[in-house]
């Protein structure tokens, strides 16, 4: 029965350490991962949860060969993955703390061990800041924590460590083996989740917004104009003789015309205006609470710069560019027909010499 103990303890364990583990990169931290760099308010609040689950581990003893076991250290090495030392330090003082006031009479014996957790909170917090992969970070702080825990045993027990110091290393090799492979597993299900996100929503080539976000973006401004009786202005600007480009220079220039585009009209327009990539060599400025005349002049101020511009080929050489852009502005023309104006307008621009700037409304 007590083998039936033993599992039952070991099963708690991983599936408490496996909800913490989802909590934190789901919810707690879903924009978080092990390279992403974090704020100090975010290592407190790492510190804090781990510390939590210090707890809640060192409540859930694992009864075996009549030793007590817990994986409240395996806490702190999660903390120092995603924060370094900070956070490790944080949940290691709060166990220590719980160890000394939550859990027994504190003796000698007692006192040793909950010195043990922050020493490695310290070591571990150290080792995690250095820029060993993430396996080797694991395994030399799983070393630590048997090495110390194994001095501990021996400073409180003596003779009779050997059973003891056998069953934490056993148990806590293969509780981190565990928790280090379903924390890396999390952690790069979450990064190409949020790999396939910014694809759904951003250029590839260039980095800008794609044709979908610029649909969820001018529908949602344009709702929003109208319900404010605010204008709302389109410019829709085109590359004038691209296909000559992928022609003479071939499809690998081009792209790189277009990602330069792209960094030209970013740098040109204002920090509130959204420029998208609408496909292919067309690209749109969407311009909120921005009049028609003083949507031109922005238009304009487009043109110029890319006009002005060298835009580098792969073997160094630079070539002139031009754009036709077509404008439109909400409310002076129909918020179903704005895109078709707008339009129109490019169209004329494309019709009417190109590298210049057109509207069909009155100016």
């Amino acid at each position: 029965m007590k083998i039936f103990d033993t599992i039952q303890d070991l099963v708690a364990n991983f599936a408490i350490v496996t909800a913490y583990l989802f909590l934190l990169n789901q919810v707690i931290f879903r924009n978080h991962t092990l390279d992403s760099p974090a704020t100090t308010s975010m290592k407190v609040r790492m510190g804090l949860v781990a510390g939590l689950l210090g707890i809640v581990l060192m409540i859930f003893t694992v009864r075996m060969n009549g030793t007590l076991v817990d994986f409240r250290q395996l806490a702190i090495i999660i903390a120092a993955m995603y924060g370094g030392i900070l956070p490790s330090v944080i949940a290691g003082t709060i166990i220590f703390l719980m160890r000394l006031l939550a859990f027994g009479a504190v003796t000698a014996p007692t006192i040793i061990a909950a010195g043990n957790t922050v020493l490695v909170a310290i070591l571990v917090g150290v080792i995690c800041m250095s820029r060993l992969s993430f396996w080797r970070k694991w395994i030399i702080s799983l070393i630590i924590c048997n090495l110390t825990t194994t001095i501990v045993f021996l400073l409180n027990i003596g003779r009779d460590s050997l059973l003891p110091i056998l069953t934490y290393v056993t148990m806590m090799t293969a509780g981190g083996l565990f928790t280090a492979y379903l924390n890396e597993f999390l952690n790069k299900a979450k990064a190409q989740l949020k790999k396939i996100e910014r694809e759904a929503t951003i250029d590839y080539l260039t980095g800008l917004n794609n044709h979908r976000t610029f649909d969820e973006i001018y529908n949602s401004y344009l709702q929003t104009a109208s319900d404010k009786d605010e204008c709302l202005s389109i410019a829709l600007v085109d590359i004038d003789f691209f296909k000559k480009v992928n022609d003479n220079y071939g499809h690998g220039n081009g792209d790189l015309v277009l990602k330069q585009l792209g960094e030209v009209l970013m740098k040109t327009t204002r920090s509130f205006d959204t420029v998208s990539r609408n496909g292919g060599e067309e690209f749109s400025v969407i311009m909120y609470d921005t009049p028609h005349k003083h949507a031109l002049q922005i238009a304009e101020r487009l043109r110029h710069a890319v006009s002005k511009n060298h835009f580098l080929l792969n073997n160094g050489r630079s070539i002139p560019l031009t754009v036709s852009i077509g404008v439109a502005t909400y409310p002076d023309t129909n918020r179903e027909e704005l895109l078709d104006q707008a339009d129109s307008a490019l169209y004329q621009a494309k019709t009417s010499g190109r590298n210049v700037v057109c509207s069909n409304q009155a100016n």
